[in-house]
């Protein structure tokens, strides 16, 4: 324990550089795949917003079609994932972002679809009573209503993203997966076991600042009249 300590004293510069990196990592991954999320929900969600020239079946087949595509990608294994972006984006931060994003897109266009779905059809037709017209019913009734089920799924795709982000220190990706492979691929060495353990405990300590994050985001964001 005495030398595991004086490894963090000695490094502790470094690991917080690691921590900064991991933590920045999710979060454009998660943030790019939020939007992209968003989007796809808005559109293919069966209400007013979508064209009018499409049938509702066929919506509805284009939105199961979407959370098929997205799940698709979810179940890439993350080195196969990482090693096809390799030869395109070559090496480093942006084919790390490129396959955290693809990652993240199921659980939170999930999410969101099933946040929008969610909401009361008489509620909805009570603001087009009062003279709301679709936008104004989405960004003032429906969204705010979907939006702890919608935030849900963003933090869902948070603590996913989190433990495959490591698996990008192979294409020289950011994070604590640098620390972790360096200790496996010296195991047995000095500080060998020091930087697995650091790397593992890396992860929890990004992962228990993120779900601070949304505790307090949730608390301000959600309509009180839908809190717990």
């Amino acid at each position: 324990m005495g030398s595991y300590v004086q490894y963090l004293s000695e490094n502790s510069s470094e690991l917080i550089f690691y921590a900064e990196q991991h933590f920045l990592l999710v979060l454009y991954s998660v943030t790019f795949a939020s939007v992209i999320s968003l989007a796809l929900a808005l559109v293919l969600h069966t209400n007013q917003l979508a064209p009018p020239s499409w049938r509702r079946s066929l919506r509805v087949s284009s939105r199961e079609t979407s959370l098929l595509l997205a799940s698709a990608a979810l179940t890439i294994p993350s080195l196969a994932l990482f090693g096809l972006l390799q030869p395109v984006l070559g090496l480093g931060v942006t084919p790390s972002i490129v396959a955290l994003t693809l990652y993240a897109i199921y659980p939170v266009l999930r999410n969101t679809v099933a946040g929008l779905a969610s909401v009361d059809p008489a509620v909805l037709e009570a603001a087009r009573g009062v003279g709301m017209g679709p936008v104004r019913r989405m960004l003032r009734v429906q969204l705010p209503l979907a939006w702890p089920v919608i935030i849900s799924g963003i933090r869902t795709a948070v603590l996913i993203l989190i433990s495959i982000a490591v698996v990008a220190a192979l294409i020289n990706g950011p994070g604590f997966g640098k620390p972790l492979q360096d200790g496996l691929a010296r195991l047995g060495a000095v500080n060998s076991f020091n930087e697995v353990i650091t790397g593992t405990l890396g992860c929890l300590v990004v992962a228990a600042g993120y779900e601070i994050i949304f505790v307090v985001v949730l608390r301000f964001t959600t309509p009180r009249g839908i809190r717990d």
